[in-house]
């Protein structure tokens, strides 16, 4: 299954992107060759850090999103194919982010990440081939292989 976090951040905060951007690889393995089902081959979640003059134009969470088979999206020229994509995006506190070392962020980001899943359960009457508690296992086990949580 491929896995990975789309990073949407401030200005102020583009170099500090550093720790989402470690963090997706290194999930983005984790999860290359594991398989919960054929309902999900792709896994989504947004991460948005912003600073609070931009607070109002994001929610705290956006509606999860399923792509049930291939779909080409060409943003700004660029053809991209998702297919059997879930995809979620989440909000981050721009302060606490700001403030973190590259190991508090992450632990900030795995602790919102495993609160996210919730939003599944929103989708899951749509999903019926996936094995989210083992998903969810996985993610577990991984953030606590890292001391994440």
């Amino acid at each position: 299954m491929n896995f990975g976090l789309a990073v949407n951040v401030s200005v102020e905060i583009r170099n500090r992107t550093q720790p989402i951007h470690s963090l997706s690889n290194d999930l983005e393995g984790y999860f290359k060759n594991r398989s919960y089902g054929l309902a999900i081959k792709s896994y989504t979640i947004g991460i948005t850090c912003v600073s609070p003059q931009f607070d109002q134009f994001y929610k705290k969470e956006t509606k999860p999103k399923y792509t049930k088979g291939i779909k080409v999206i060409n943003t700004d020229g660029i053809p991209f194919t998702l297919e059997d994509n879930f995809e979620y995006s989440i909000k981050i506190d721009y302060e606490s982010f700001k403030n973190a070392n590259e190991q508090e962020a992450k632990k900030m980001l795995a602790k919102s990440i495993l609160e996210s899943l919730i939003v599944f359960e929103k989708m899951k009457s749509k999903i019926k081939d996936f094995d989210y508690l083992s998903f969810k296992a996985d993610l577990e086990n991984y953030f606590l292989q890292h001391h994440l949580i």
